[in-house]
């Protein structure tokens, strides 16, 4: 028990850290509202699962020791976040009155766009590959089955991906009432933008030092 209590922090601290998903939470629940958020939310916990599966495969081990493998994922990676961070600066929030009016604008995407753009944010982070590969063994025993183990590891981890992303929704949509509307929103499009942009650059950076070192 005590055990599982240290991943249940551990992992809790990693979700709660800055990163793509995080932003992504922040930007659709103080654009569209919580509950328009919800998909985007699924699409973390569900890209979460994904990624932990790959991990415990074959396919993670592939991954996480090819260099060249690691960079194609974090090249796709860099491409999708500076989809996303151009798509945000280029979008112009009208001028709504009400915060209703922004919540079912018709700016508003679909469920299914929602769910699958935080979803592929999720899947094309190399990062969780080789955070789970460190992970998962710590707390898996040999003498044990591995597939209850590896089940009850990673069902934890992506409920606790949902409940902390959902809590971020929560307070940031309470935080709309205080946020000029329009240009507030603008703004936060702006500054989103920025960063995903940056999240791209440090991908590539670490794809360029990658290929220096295996070059020499």
């Amino acid at each position: 028990m005590e055990e599982y209590l240290f991943y249940v922090t551990i992992s809790c601290l990693t979700i709660a850290s800055p990163g793509p998903g995080v932003l992504l939470t922040l930007t659709n629940s103080l654009t569209y509202g919580l509950k328009n958020a919800l998909p985007g939310i699924l699409g973390v916990a569900l890209g979460m699962g994904g990624i932990s599966i790959i991990a415990a495969s074959s396919v993670g081990a592939i991954i996480s020791s090819s260099a060249w493998m690691m960079n194609i994922v974090k090249l796709l990676g860099a491409a999708y976040l500076i989809y996303l961070g151009l798509k945000l600066l280029r979008s112009k929030p009208k001028l709504q009155n009400t915060l209703n009016d922004i919540t079912h604008s018709e700016s508003l995407p679909s469920v299914t766009a929602r769910f699958r753009q935080v979803f592929f944010v999720s899947m094309l982070n190399p990062k969780p590959i080789v955070f789970f590969m460190a992970l998962f063994p710590q707390f898996i025993k040999a003498d044990q089955p591995f597939a209850p183990q590896f089940t009850l590891l990673a069902s934890t981890f992506c409920t606790l991906v949902f409940l902390i992303h959902f809590v971020y929704g929560y307070i940031t949509t309470s935080a709309r009432q205080k946020i000029s509307l329009g240009r507030g929103f603008l703004i936060i499009n702006r500054v989103g933008g920025i960063v995903f942009i940056c999240f791209s650059a440090a991908l590539i950076l670490s794809i360029n030092v990658n290929l220096i070192i295996n070059s020499v």
